[in-house]
Order: C-alpha cells, then structure tokens, then sequence
C-alpha cells in the first residue's frame, strides 16, 4: 500500500513563525535592554574609576597601555625614573615634583593583571607621610623641651647674679678703658645667655592658644611692614581676601615674624631679594582650611640639614639660637595645623602652613 504523504497545515506553519517572529523580537528587545544597562554599567564604572583619588594604569604583557584613569598623565615629573607606567619601576614610594614646584609623595602597587599584564596604581600618600613626621617631630620636641626646661631653671638663678655682679664691674671700671672694654664684653656674652635662657623657656611651656579669627591678607601685610626688612627686598602678597585662618593672632603672629625674619637673612646675598606670599583654599574631612604658602629666592637649605631644621639649637645662620623654626612647629601643633618646608640651595625655600578656616561675620 502506498503511504499518502501528509502536506502541513498552512495555518501552523503560520503561527509557529508569527511564535518565532515574537520570541525573536522578545529577544531583541530583551538584548537592547541589557546592551543599553552594559552600557549604563560601563559609563557608571568608569566615572567611578575616574574620580578615584589614585591613579590607574593596566598595562598589557608587552607593557602597552590598555586603560587608565589618567589619559592627561599626571602634571609634573618623578624625580627617579622610571615613570610607574614604564617597565621596571621599583614600585613602593615615589617622589614627583608638580609643575608648580611642590614635592609629592605616591605609594605605587603592582600586581598582576587576571588575563596577563600588570595593574599598576598610584595613591597620594604626602598628607599621611606629612603628619607622621610632625608627629614624629612633635615628640623629639617635647622631650627636647622638658630637658631644656630643667636646664633653664638651673642655669637661670647663677645667671642672674653673673649680669648683676658684671653690671657692678662696668660701673666700678668707668675710669679704666682696657678693663672697661673686658668687662663690657662680659656683660654683652651674659645678656646673650640671658636671652637664650628665656627663648628656651618660651619654648617649653605648655600653648593653649585663644580662639580668633585672621584674615590672612591683611594679617601678613602688617607682619611685613612690622619686620625689620632687607631695603632691596621686594614682596608680593597674591592672597585672596577671603582667605582666613582660625587660630590665636598674637602666636600666630610670633609664627610671622620667625619666618620672616629667616626668609630674610637668607637673602642677604641675594641680588634681587623677593618674597611671594600665596594662599589656597582645601578641605581636610569635610572641613575648610586655607594652606598658606611663603616662598624666597635665597641660599636654601641643603638637603641634609632640611630634615634637622626644626629641632631646638639648630641654625643655618651663623650666630642664630635654633628656637625660630621650633617655636613655629609648636605653635602651629598647638592649633592643630600642618608646618613643613621645601627648599633647593641656590633656588630658596617655601615654607607651607595650613590651618582651619574662620567664619569672619
């Protein structure tokens, strides 16, 4: 018996591709819809990488770029090469010098990449590096300053009666010219003692500094104009009239005339003397600071000294007694604030102080 081959209903075959014809468009619909969340994904990430506070770079396994979060690089350079995107970076802290002239510290990490090549990234260390040493400093300070205390008040007692008795010898002498002069020497060498007794004793006391406003601009302009000067020095005071600090205007101000006065016996040699005062509004856990910045032209401070520059006793100038620079670091701890300094010898030195900002009504 021959079979009859059976012919498909025209109606099924209609509805199964009008069922295909739904599923795909389903589909398509489906696939645009995750395309377009991919998408959404991809541009959130990236905003998300891009406003990290480190940098981001994915090399491949020949060392091309694949991806960073920095395609502008970074303004500035390393001061040792190489560059963290480059082969055979060391990784671990690095030092970069901005364009403006200001030393950062990065805290560069390399690991390996999931599908090969190395991810590299660069953190922003200077601030916790900044504070670890003025801790570090605050305490070598304070056991300096217990030390010279006790030393003060045993040296102050016999001192007072060395300036007495020298004072006596001056008057009984007056007649005398060669033993005049000695005893005048004398008394010269113990007034000097004298002084630096009672600057150590400065030093060490306990600051509790009263709470004030500073408008900084106005401030510094009568700091200079108070401060005996180089006549040839020239100044300029680029800070903003809104900038503010919140602190004791009577220490800081002894904070001023320190600075200022080291910013001019360093350009004693300088043939065009100049000082720049600039200031910079930042935000330090959502709080308001101004970083205030003091720059010179003079000798500098060498590279070896810079790390002993605040320790009490310690002076680059011949004759000086080492107590500016500290007395600055303790004021400025007192207030909570940061001190540090860069300097280049031959190029001059600036000097960085950042408080919080004051609410002047």
């Amino acid at each position: 018996m021959t079979g009859v081959q059976a012919h498909p209903d025209p109606r099924q075959l209609l509805e199964a591709f009008e069922a295909f014809t739904a599923a795909s468009e389903h589909l398509q619909t489906r696939y645009e819809a995750l395309q377009a969340q991919l998408g959404q994904l991809q541009g959130e990430l990236q905003t998300v990488i891009e406003a990290v506070p480190f940098a981001i770079w994915v090399l491949a396994e020949d060392g091309s770029l694949r991806f960073t979060n920095r395609p502008q690089g970074l303004e500035g350079r390393f001061l040792q090469d190489p560059a963290p995107w480059e082969s055979g970076s060391p990784g671990g802290p690095r030092r970069f010098q901005t364009t403006e002239g200001r030393e950062l510290i990065f805290e560069e990490e390399r690991r390996a990449a999931p599908h090969g090549g190395t991810i590299v990234t660069l953190r922003d260390v200077t601030e916790a590096v900044l504070r670890a040493q003025q801790a570090t400093r605050e305490d070598r300070l304070a056991g300096m300053g217990r030390m010279a205390a006790e030393l003060a008040h045993e040296i102050r007692n016999p001192l007072g009666s060395l300036a007495l008795f020298s004072g006596m010898l001056v008057e009984d002498l007056a007649d005398q010219a060669g033993p005049l002069d000695l005893a005048r020497k004398m008394q010269e060498g113990v007034g000097r003692l004298n002084r630096v007794v009672g600057n150590t004793l400065a030093f060490s006391r306990d600051l509790h500094p009263k709470d004030g406003a500073v408008t900084l601009r106005a401030f510094w302009e009568e700091a200079l104009r108070s401060t005996t000067l180089l006549e040839a020095l020239s100044w300029e005071n680029q800070i903003p009239e809104t900038a503010t600090w919140r602190g004791d205007p009577d220490l800081l101000r002894q904070v001023a005339q320190n600075l200022l006065q080291n910013a001019t016996r360093a350009m004693e040699d300088a043939p065009s003397p100049r000082i720049v005062l600039a200031a910079a509004e930042e935000r330090l856990e959502d709080r308001p600071c101004w970083h205030l910045t003091l720059s010179d032209n003079g000798r500098g401070i060498p590279q070896e000294a810079l790390s002993k520059v605040f320790d009490p006793f310690f002076s680059t100038f011949g004759g000086g007694t080492g107590l500016g620079l500290a007395v600055c670091h303790r004021i400025i701890v007192a207030h909570g604030g940061l001190l540090f300094i860069e300097s280049q010898v031959g190029r001059g030195t600036t000097v960085h102080l950042r408080l919080a900002a004051a609410t002047i009504a």
